[in-house]
Order: C-alpha cells, then structure tokens, then sequence
C-alpha cells in the first residue's frame, strides 16, 4: 500500500531542499550510503581498542566521501568495487558493539552493558523483543511508510 501524498512528497520543493541525497537514492540515481560503506577498507588491528576504532573511522569516512563523490559523477561503477575483508560498514557494526558495552544511546547514559544482559533504564539488553511490528502510514508523506516496532516494556 502506497500512500498518494507519499509518492509526491519526492517532487516537494521542502522535500528536495531538505533530503535531495534521500530523493535521488530512492529514484535510484544515486547510491544509498550503507552499500558505499560497504565498499571503504578500514584496517584496524586484530585487538582494536575503541579509540583506535574512532580514529580509523574518522578516516574511513573521508574515504568514502571520495568514493561517494566519484560514484556520484559516475567516474566509478558500484557493480566494479569488490568488498574488502574489513569495510566501514563493518567498523560501524564493531563501534555499535563497543558502544552497547557501556550504554549511552539514550539521554540517561545508564553505561550498562548492553552485551552481558545488564538493562539499562529502558530494560533493554542486548537483543530487543518485540511486541508488535507494522507499516506506520503516519503524518509526514515523505517518509510514509515507515517501519514501527513497538515493545509496551520500554520506558521513555
């Protein structure tokens, strides 16, 4: 199911000003970022610590705006890249793991960790359960429809 306003939300002059990298993935004219990040080497060391982490990804990150950049006016194909064994993608997900170790997701920075089963003050560890799950056909067009999980636990 399509909501009409959706679909023309793409053409909004707010919307284009606003989300113009969104609207062109979408239109498939550009590249979404996570396949872009897939493609960035990260090397870091067997046994990283989480500040060498951040300093590879800062890094990571001005590569891929050139990868992006170059994908972008088609001086690179996507279908020509080939993954490395450790991308930025990758890094993101090592980062996210180290991050849930010691929790600060959200504004109470509980620093539980997330990966040992501890619960935070949302009572959620490591792995989320979910109650119910839908296609949300919510107010705002240009993002319509989205995915919405929803657990009764969690406290916000």
């Amino acid at each position: 199911m399509v909501r009409p306003d959706a679909a023309s939300a793409l053409e909004d002059p707010k919307v284009l000003s606003a989300l113009p990298r969104y609207v062109d993935v979408v239109k498939n004219r550009r590249i979404a970022k996570f396949l872009i990040s897939r493609m960035v080497p990260a090397d870091y060391s067997d046994n990283p610590s989480t500040e060498e982490l951040w300093m590879v990804h800062e890094k990571a990150l001005a590569s891929e705006a050139e990868l992006e950049e170059s994908l972008d006016r088609g001086k690179v194909k996507i279908g020509d890249l080939h993954p490395p064994t450790r991308s930025l993608l990758h890094l993101k997900h090592l980062l996210g793991r180290r991050i849930l170790e010691s929790c600060v997701l959200c504004e109470r920075r509980c620093m539980k960790n997330r990966l040992r089963g501890e619960l935070g003050y949302c009572r959620i560890g490591e792995e989320m359960k979910v109650s119910s799950y839908f296609e949300h056909m919510g107010e705002e067009p240009e993002v319509v429809p989205s995915f919405t999980v929803y657990d009764p636990r969690i406290r916000t």
